[in-house]
């Protein structure tokens, strides 16, 4: 008997943009998230330089 099993790479990416706003940086986001992929987390970092 054989037993086959398919598996799958998760892969994680990270996007980062520069927005004036919370909003707008969301929206740029969004855009680049590519087909297929799911937005897991958002975090903000306004002591970015």
């Amino acid at each position: 008997m054989r037993i086959v099993g398919t598996i799958r790479a998760t892969e994680t990416r990270r996007i980062e943009v520069e927005a004036d706003s919370y909003d707008e940086g969301r929206r740029m986001v969004e855009a680049q998230v590519p087909e297929g992929w799911q937005l897991i987390s958002w975090r903000t970092d306004r002591d970015a330089k």
